[in-house]
């Protein structure tokens, strides 16, 4: 199932951008901030396989609004056998073998949950707008590498370039600092495997 995007054209209209392959250029900068934010963001529902150890949390993609079904190595557990944070599933005994106790070894726990935002915060939303933006206008200029020219000094005519590859074919690029802080936000170290 297609997430919709995280921004619509309502919102590039309100920023002044009214031509272009808008619905490509949100596509594609929600796909960059999820992709970051290692989850979704907009709800939905999902099943993830994640190899958990002895520790008592196991973390999933937050917010965490609704569980369905966790299968421990394959079987069932009770709702009463664990509780619902915001970013994972505690577990008082832990999420180790079920069976051996003297087992360190990781054992999948499969978990069918509804997660994320019902809406999408503002600051989200203009950082799509941003990237969708700076999409819009790199293909409009014909798109291709981002390297080239850096400056040009008029007297004795000198030039700078970028190197090649530091140049990037797609301008919608997020750097290590915003990537850390969406991380941070949503707290994602598991990938979804399946969308229901």
């Amino acid at each position: 199932m297609a997430l919709d995007p995280l921004a619509v054209t309502a919102d590039l209209t309100a920023r002044g951008v009214t031509t272009g392959s808008i619905s490509v250029a949100l596509a594609v900068a929600s796909a960059a901030v999820r992709d970051a934010a290692g989850c979704a963001i907009s709800e939905e529902t999902s099943t993830v396989v994640v190899n958990a150890g002895r520790g008592n949390l196991l973390e999933l993609p937050a917010p965490i609004t609704a569980v369905t079904s966790v299968l421990v190595d394959g079987y069932a557990l009770d709702a009463d056998d664990y509780e619902v944070l915001p970013n994972g599933l505690w577990r008082h005994c832990g999420w180790g073998n079920l069976w051996d106790s003297r087992s360190f070894a990781p054992v999948p726990v499969t978990v069918t949950f509804t997660h994320g935002l019902s809406v999408v915060p503002a600051d989200l939303v203009d950082l799509t707008c941003q990237l969708a933006i700076a999409w819009l206008n790199h293909a409009a200029s014909g798109g291709g590498s981002t390297a080239g020219l850096t400056s040009a000094r008029i007297d004795d005519a000198a030039e700078t370039y970028s190197a090649e590859y530091a140049g990037q074919v797609s301008p919608v690029f997020i750097p290590d600092a915003t990537r850390n802080w969406l991380e941070r936000r949503f707290g994602s170290g598991v990938a979804v495997v399946e969308t229901l």
